[in-house]
């Protein structure tokens, strides 16, 4: 008995899915053809095959009949879903049952364009960290990264958002009503201290999944030391604003702007870093 599903895979030239099962032979009505007409092998495009896909279709035991991808994840994106589903903090089911949804909404639910806040820390009369020895500040560089970002998300509507005050920040960003928000911050403490992290709100489960996939791109790009994800409480600092958004909220602490080395490396490929941001954006955004 045939049934509708939605696989996961690694699609392969021929017409084939290697998902987590096994290898599943994919077919699809000739284009142009009447349901009459006896199924063909999937033709794959050349650039698809490789990559991760979810695939709809009626399975019947290794074939998937009336094949259709309903979406080719991008390398980066592909990664950085591995890596979630490794840690347990998202599953490839929770991935599919979203992309269900999105489908049972529509075309014109999923022409829609995911928001994202891009909050610029700090503000420009009191610019937060800084170094020492070059004078570059953290707002000024991070206002700066911001714009590449923007240029480079393919598939969010990226708002800068700029601080008033920070009592006013959340609700400023709550008017925006973006689907999730990434803070723009750079760490400091003793011109020593390396490495990159990445805080959420402790209760937020999807915080905490934003986290992750960020984190993980700002160390694929930067290379420095993995300091991991943080749970932060309203009391703690930056608990405020990762409290009172209403979307899933993050902030992003990519290196120590106080150390030479650390800033000489994010400064050494700002378009490398804007992309990363820009990758872990769009992936966020299938996912969320």
């Amino acid at each position: 008995m045939e049934r509708k599903d939605l696989l996961s895979g690694i699609l392969r030239a021929g017409g084939y899915l290697i998902t987590e099962s096994g290898k599943i032979r994919l077919k699809e009505h000739q284009k142009g053809s009447d349901q009459g007409h006896k199924p063909v092998p999937m033709d794959i495009d050349p650039d698809s095959v490789g990559k991760m896909a979810f695939v709809r279709g009626n399975l019947t035991k290794k074939v998937l009949n009336d094949a259709k991808i309903v979406e080719v994840l991008s390398p980066v994106t592909r990664s950085l879903i591995n890596s979630l589903a490794e840690k347990g903090i998202l599953s490839l089911d929770e991935i599919r049952k979203q992309l269900g949804k999105l489908e049972s909404e529509g075309p014109k639910r999923q022409e829609q364009r995911k928001k994202c806040a891009l909050v610029i820390g700090h503000k420009k009369k009191s610019p937060g960290a800084l170094n020492p020895n070059t004078g570059i500040k953290e707002f000024d560089f991070n206002e700066a990264l911001a714009i590449r970002i923007e240029g480079k998300t393919t598939t969010v509507e990226t708002q800068r958002i700029y601080r008033r005050t920070y009592k006013n920040l959340p609700g400023d960003i709550n008017q925006y009503n973006p689907h999730f928000t990434i803070s723009l911050h750079c760490n400091a403490f003793n011109q020593e201290v390396s490495g990159t992290e990445v805080l959420y709100y402790y209760k937020s489960q999807k915080g905490k999944m934003i986290a992750e996939i960020l984190k993980n791109a700002l160390v694929e790009n930067l290379k420095l030391p993995d300091r991991g994800i943080k749970p932060k409480t309203s009391e703690d600092r930056g608990g405020y604003l990762l409290r009172y958004t209403k979307a899933p909220c993050v902030i992003a602490e990519p290196f120590f702007i106080d150390n030479d080395d650390d800033l000489a490396r994010a400064q050494e490929d700002l378009e490398g870093l804007a992309m990363a941001y820009a990758s872990a954006i769009d992936a966020i955004s299938a996912i969320i």
